[in-house]
């Protein structure tokens, strides 16, 4: 039985540092070796399995099913040590260099708020640019402890918990600000609306969602327009956005994001569709 979230008190982050998270396939292989290579390879360019979960990691019952799919094409999606933190590190210079400026909308938009949540914070980045805006009350939320331990060594000063954007462990009204950076068109519709709600719960009266999402241009417009406009990154983004495996993408571009943020109690202040960024504003009503 889910506790009631009006009752519910701040969760106690554990010492990220002091955990030993188990080692998942990824992280057995040798990939100093041409078989190891070789296999690992195979799994990022051909068919996806389901993600493994080891024996012993922590939180187990926290990820959503949806989440044991190989996202990104990365094998075994956000559960291995050694493939998490090379995928934090490449992803920005595979993005050339968007992310940083997704993240600084994201903390920018939610400058001047008491306490703030990166949900879905992955390595932490998005919260420390909340750092670098002088917001004092940060807490991050993503389902993989491999993540969550990266991040906590990047951002000490922030708190770091386990857990899935549809059950956010925090009081009713507790945050004046949510960042979400990548993560909405990660989730299928259906969570995603159970996700806006607990948005809504979580926010005190007149607080904010800042939101990075991929834009829909590069996967609506041709490569020639996408070329005319943007030069070269148009249609490596086109290219990029056709890759890499993300199987709830275009439920996502297709929703109508005034309708959807009115029906859950939210007034959406700004949606600027650039390239190959798209960034959103909401406001609780």
């Amino acid at each position: 039985m889910l506790t009631d979230p009006s009752v519910l008190t701040d969760p106690t982050p554990p010492n990220w540092g002091s955990i030993d998270l188990p080692a998942s396939w990824p992280d057995d292989l040798e990939l100093n070796t041409f078989p190891d290579l070789r296999f690992l390879l195979s799994r990022v360019f051909g068919a996806r399995t389901r993600v493994e979960l080891p024996e012993g990691m922590p939180g187990r019952d926290l990820v959503p099913k949806y989440m044991l799919q190989e996202f990104h094409n990365l094998p075994n999606g956000y559960y291995s040590d050694s493939l998490t933190r090379g995928y934090v590190r490449t992803f920005d210079t595979i993005m050339l260099g968007a992310m940083t400026n997704a993240r600084d909308m994201v903390a920018n938009t939610l400058k001047g708020v008491d306490s703030a949540i990166d949900v879905g914070c992955g390595g932490g980045r998005v919260a420390k640019a909340m750092v670098e805006q002088g917001i004092g009350d940060i807490w991050g939320l993503d389902p993989s402890p491999y993540l969550l331990k990266q991040a906590s060594d990047e951002v000490p000063k922030v708190k770091f918990i386990q857990g899935a954007a549809e059950n956010i462990p925090f009081p009713d009204q507790r945050f004046g600000g949510i960042g979400i950076c990548f993560l909405l068109h990660e989730i299928p519709p259906k969570h995603a609306s159970t996700a806006l709600k607990e948005f809504h719960r979580v926010l005190e009266p007149g607080g904010l969602i800042s939101i990075a999402e991929p834009s829909p241009v590069q996967m609506q417009d041709s490569s020639f327009s996408l070329f005319r406009k943007y030069g070269w990154k148009g249609p490596y983004f086109k290219l990029l956005a056709r890759f890499v495996y993300e199987p709830f993408v275009e439920a996502w571009h297709k929703r109508d994001l005034q309708k959807w943020f009115e029906e859950h109690g939210f007034e959406l202040i700004d949606d600027n569709v650039g390239m190959p960024l798209r960034h959103i504003v909401a406001r609780k009503l």
